[in-house]
């Protein structure tokens, strides 16, 4: 059985596993992201961060994370362009005009585990 670790502003943790920073998700979408949580094997730690948070410990945990998953929809189009850039970034929503620039949607619950199972 896995564990999952919910890491909240303005803590950290100091442990072994995968490290997912989940940006500004909607209910939703983070009800999505944790059913497939349930289905992963391997033991992940989950940055849950908003657009609200401060942008200094968003950043200090997108370095440390293997996985970005962001709402494309946020408020904060900043960072969805940032994020959007990024090669280990995959998104969930419309990513309207950044499309071409970041093509990781996850579009169901099985894309999720894959991508988070598939790094143990």
């Amino acid at each position: 059985m896995n564990k999952v670790t919910i890491v909240t502003p303005p803590d950290d943790v100091l442990q072994d596993g995968t490290r997912v920073l989940a940006y500004d998700l909607t209910a939703a979408q983070n009800n999505t992201v944790s059913q497939a949580l349930r289905e992963v094997e391997n033991d992940v730690i989950v940055y849950i961060a908003n657009s609200t948070d401060d942008p200094k410990w968003v950043l200090d945990k997108k370095q440390k994370c293997s996985i970005l998953i962001f709402n494309a929809e946020s408020e904060n189009q900043t960072m969805v362009g940032y994020f959007a850039a990024q090669p280990n970034s995959y998104y969930l929503g419309n990513l309207m005009s950044l499309k071409d620039v970041n093509i990781r949607e996850l579009n169901s619950i099985e894309s999720i585990i894959k991508l988070i199972g598939g790094l143990d």
